[in-house]
């Protein structure tokens, strides 16, 4: 699922879940490309195609989750232009 730009989760979250090595050690970029790599964008600023941006698995903050808001998927990132592109939700507790 995407997500409109307004919604993105905020750029330090990504920056938290990226360094998370249990996030990122638990989910296979090879496996989020084939499941998602169709329906990601390229960097509107750069133009890099979405294959060649970094995919970071996010999840959103524990004050998230129990608020019954919380989201976890992967997340599509231009490094060069600072750009949150796509965020592809798996998992999601909203009401």
């Amino acid at each position: 699922m995407m997500m409109e730009n307004r919604e993105y989760p905020l750029w330090e979250n990504s920056l938290v879940s990226r360094n998370h090595s249990s996030y990122q050690g638990q989910h296979s970029v090879e496996e989020a490309k084939e499941k998602y790599l169709t329906q990601a964008g390229p960097c509107p600023l750069c133009k890099t195609p979405a294959d060649k941006l970094s995919w970071v698995y996010l999840v959103t903050p524990e004050w998230t989750w129990q608020t019954l808001c919380g989201k976890a998927g992967w997340m599509t990132v231009c490094d060069r232009c600072k750009l949150q592109i796509d965020f592809f939700v798996d998992i999601t507790n909203q009401i």
